[in-house]
């Protein structure tokens, strides 16, 4: 074990240090002295009793303590330190003595703990045992890290007991506390050992610190001397600046002279060159030096204040200056004159200048050369041509554009006759140029009509007053060419502001036309059907209502649908389906010959509207005899296909003044005739929208409504006339307006299901019902279902589960209090996906309910694909019985419900008769106004409270 500095303690130590353990230690006998008594007291507390050995225990501890405290003081105060020889060994000692007194307590504190009488649990050994042994250890661990050997001697003698107590007195522990205590005194012991590294990383540092503090020390006093040093040199500094001030004094009179003179003479040589670069600027050239034995280039700026360049020449640098298909013919000119075959250097080539290349002319001369005859310098002037070259370009472009463009161009005389034309002119009209120059503007076309010569003598008129003319004309020429050109002329005017020449330019649209009317029909017409489409039916029906006023002061909108038109698709083929879609579009070209427009919309909608007011058509029989003509067979794919429609209809003005409103009270209309079961024609009524005609945006009021909490959730009993008692409610939607009042859920439903707010609606429906069966519950009203409505969308969205498990959860009710509706348009769809999700609903014990049974398309297969529990009789069989046919209808139901099992709930129960007829024929849930209507929250709990009746059928 590395202790602090073991010499601390040693015969030499210094009395300071030693005085400080012994305090430490003197504290550390106090605070154990302290855990002795407290933890006696603490066991006459819990047993009330004393004990002969636990008391001699206590005074021998106290005697050792008292002792070594005593002896410690006067040791360290009375004696000189130096006559301890083995005060270290002697300081061991005590923290032995005592480790062992405290590990002889804890065996006394277990073995009378485990003689008494009656069993005592092990937690009164483990809670004395703990507080004698915890305390002492942590203050060993406080006030003796500075001697990590102190620690030891007193630490291992006091928790050795603890790992033999669970084997001596296995009464008195517990497994549990046992590893707690090994656990609790390792930890101990691992924080004394870092505690006491930690303290002797501080000594190590403090003697650090104090060597570093003895180096400053001596660095200062060298420093101190360098400064005397210093300001020694400084003196002898001081005295060298003053004698070269004088020096300096001389230097500059003697300067002054000199620049002077110098000055002179560079007024001189600026004034020469001046004159020069003027003489350069005006000549737009530059003069230029090449020393060709120092291999420098120096080139003058042409500017005011003249400067000179010099560029230093490396092997293959002037590829950097000189345009790479210009050089061959540079270096073949620049030698030829240096080898002396030609009098002067002369070459056009191209430089480059702030990233550009730009024509120059180069003119050159040896003026100096060796007595070998090489030569040495060489003087030369160079001069722009870029603009002489871009003029020239221009030139060849002009030429080149006028043969290469894709216009056909050609320039008259002032009497109108040409002079020339260009390739495409000739290629556009099937003439040769020869055949054209000298012939008149309109000699070339056919114009034997008087009306064709009168449009020719107009642009000419208009031509020569103007001087321009541009148009689109359509042309027949005598080599055989019908076109529709675009033609543009100008006049070209000469110095004295008379015309010289005409120049005209000619662009063929006759392909371009043919284009735009292909376009055009690609935009107002559907290719499959050739009727008109959705944009141009908008676009027509605007222009009825805004621009036809006088002449369609009265017109009918039908909108019309194929019925089942996606079943015959998922039965056939797409094939099959556009097939259909040709052959309904031809035979309302044949029914509807007096329709003002035919129009296909998309998928299966089309459109047709009639103009009442220009002659007399019965709306009502036209749209009748459409009718009987769809009763007609099709012919698909070779077989005979029965197809019918449903027909919505809205008149102008009465049902709309509005594009918007008017086509969409007529797609209304069809909603509503698909709802009777297509086949049939509605007219839009008023009676049920009168706030469509208070210009109420309903999708947007609705959605503040969901936002605000506008809607409430009303709740219609279910009565079990054979028990007289409530087997439940329907949870039903409720919108009360703050303006327009209370809307009917037929107004908003249609809506909300063509857009998410129906899944909105369901899911706060949701947790409205789970929220108020909870408060049911409170009340003691918990064995009754209540049920909700559920729409195909909360299905697909395929987030109904989780909704619902959430909702159970949040509001802590279980699922045998929900009961789910669900209409045969929703399994329509997606069998599989549904039956997947009734098997959930079904594990989380919620019933499933088939609402309006008997009003769909495969009722029957429903009940046997679907894990129902509830059928729904829906009301509009309940309202009509006392008609023959139809309670045939109910009771058929209601036997073929008994005889699968399920149970029977009649919705729509208005009158005694409906009670009494659905009783006899055995179907006892019933559900309707002759019980009640749809109550709010707080009237259905009086209901609840005023029946008494909590249970189910």
């Amino acid at each position: 074990m590395n202790d602090v500095q073991e010499e601390l303690l040693s015969y030499g130590v210094n009395s300071s240090n030693i005085r400080k353990i012994a305090k430490q230690l003197r504290i550390f006998f106090l605070w154990l002295l302290f855990s002795c008594v407290s933890d006696v007291f603490i066991y006459f507390c819990l047993f009330h009793k004393t004990s002969s050995a636990l008391t001699i225990w206590l005074a021998l501890s106290s005697f050792f303590i008292l002792s070594f405290f005593i002896f410690n003081t006067y040791v360290t105060y009375q004696y000189k330190i130096k006559k301890f020889k083995y005060i270290n060994t002697l300081f061991q000692v005590f923290c032995l003595i005592l480790g062992s007194l405290l590990g002889l307590g804890i065996y006394i504190l277990n073995l009378e703990i485990s003689l008494m009488p009656n069993t005592v649990a092990p937690f009164y050994s483990f809670l004395l045992s703990g507080f004698l042994l915890s305390f002492p250890s942590m203050m060993a661990m406080n006030f003796l890290n500075q001697r990590f050997s102190y620690f030891l001697a007193f630490y291992i003698p006091a928790v050795t007991p603890i790992f033999s107590v669970p084997l001596l007195f296995p009464t008195n522990t517990n497994e549990i506390y046992s590893t707690i205590f090994i656990i609790w005194f390792l930890l101990l012991f691992f924080c004394a050992y870092v505690s006491h590294k930690i303290y002797i990383r501080a000594e190590n540092l403090n003697t650090k610190n104090k060597f570093l503090f003895k180096q400053s020390q001596e660095r200062l006093e060298e420093s101190q001397y360098l400064q005397q040093q210093l300001k020694s040199e400084i003196s002898k500094t001081q005295a060298m600046k003053d004698e070269l001030q004088m020096h300096n004094h001389l230097l500059e009179q003697t300067v002054k002279e000199r620049i002077y003179d110098f000055k002179q003479i560079n007024d001189r040589l600026e004034n020469h060159q001046a004159n020069l670069s003027f003489a350069h600027e005006t000549a737009g050239i530059h003069s230029w030096v090449w020393n060709i034995e120092k291999r420098t280039f120096e080139i003058a700026n042409s500017k005011s204040d003249v400067e000179f360049r010099q560029l230093n020449l490396k092997p293959n640098s002037i590829n950097d200056y000189i345009h790479p298909d210009d050089i061959a013919n540079y270096k073949t000119l620049l030698i030829q004159h240096l080898k002396g075959k030609s009098g002067r250097f002369e070459a056009i080539y191209r430089i480059k200048h702030d990233d550009q290349w730009c024509w120059v002319q180069d003119i050159g001369k040896v003026v100096s050369k060796n007595s070998k005859n090489k030569p040495l310098r060489m003087v030369g002037i160079q001069r722009n041509i870029q603009k002489e070259k871009t003029d020239q370009e221009k030139l060849k472009l002009a030429a080149n554009v006028l043969d290469q463009v894709a216009e056909g161009v050609f320039v008259l005389d002032n009497n109108l006759c040409y002079l020339e034309v260009n390739p495409y002119f000739e290629k556009l009209l099937n003439y040769k140029e020869e055949e054209v120059i000298g012939r008149h503007l309109f000699d070339i076309t056919i114009n034997n009509n008087p009306k064709i010569q009168q449009e020719y003598t107009l642009i000419t008129q208009e031509l020569i007053r103007d001087g321009e003319y541009e148009s689109e004309i359509q042309v027949d020429f005598t080599s055989g060419k019908k076109v529709i050109l675009w033609v543009h002329i100008n006049a070209i005017y000469d110095e004295k502001n008379k015309v010289a020449n005409y120049v005209g330019i000619i662009t063929d649209l006759t392909d371009r036309k043919k284009q735009e009317q292909r376009l055009s029909y690609l935009e107002h017409y559907d290719i499959l059907t050739d009727l008109p489409n959705r944009f141009y039916f908008k676009q027509q029906l605007h222009n009825y209502l805004t621009h036809y006023s006088d002449s369609f002061k009265s017109f009918a909108v039908l909108r019309i649908n194929i019925d089942r038109f996606k079943l015959f698709n998922e039965f056939t083929s797409h094939k099959d389906g556009d097939e259909l879609l040709k052959q309904v579009a031809n035979r309302l070209r044949l029914s509807c010959t007096h329709a003002s427009l035919i129009a296909y919309l998309n998928n299966d909608d089309f459109a047709v509207i009639y103009n009442l007011s220009s002659c007399n058509i019965d709306i009502h029989q036209q749209t009748q005899k459409l009718l009987e003509d769809f009763k007609q067979l099709f012919e698909i794919n070779g077989q005979e296909q029965i197809i019918t429609i449903s027909i919505g209809a809205a008149i102008y003005p009465e049902h709309g003044l509005q594009l918007d409103s008017l086509n969409g009270h007529a797609e209304s209309a069809l909603n509503e005739a698909k709802r009777l079961g297509g086949n049939t024609v509605y007219f839009y009524s008023n009676k049920k929208t009168a706030i469509h005609n208070q210009e109420v945006n309903l999708e947007n009021e609705l959605r503040k409504a969901i936002k605000n909490k506008e809607l409430a959730v009303h709740y219609q009993p279910k009565i079990c006339i054979r028990t007289n008692r409530i087997y439940g409610f329907e949870a039903l939607i409720r919108w009360l307006h703050p303006i327009h009042g209370y809307i009917s859920p037929d107004i908003f439903i249609p809506l909300a299901e063509e857009t998410s707010l129906i899944s909105d609606i369901g899911l706060f429906v949701l947790h409205e019902t789970c929220k108020q069966i909870q408060e049911w519950q409170g009340l003691g009203f918990d064995h009754f279902r209540v049920s909700i409505n559920i729409v195909a969308q909360q299905i697909y969205r395929g987030e109904l589960v989780d909704e619902i498990d959430y909702a159970l959860q949040k509001y802590n009710i279980s699922g045998d209090m929900l009961e789910l509706e669900l209409t045969e348009s929703t399994l329509f769809d997606k069998s599989e996906d549904v039956n997947i999700l009734l098997q959930q609903l079904k594990e989380r014990h919620i019933s499933i309910s088939l609402d309006d049974f008997g009003t769909g398309y495969s009722s029957l297969a429903y009940l046997t694909s679907y894990p129902f529990d509830i059928l729904k009789i829906d009301k509009a069989f309940i309202s009509k019985i006392g008609q023959e046919k139809d309670e045939a209808i109910v009771n058929a139901i209601i036997a073929m419900g008994n005889a699968i099992g399920i149970t029977l709930v009649a919705e729509g129960v208005e009158t005694r008769e409906q009670m009494l007829f659905l009783e006899k024929h055995g179907c006892y849930i019933l559900q309707g106004f002759y019980f009640s209507k749809a109550l709010s929250s707080a009237d259905s709990t009086k209901y609840l409270e005023q029946h008494k009746l909590i249970t189910i059928c």
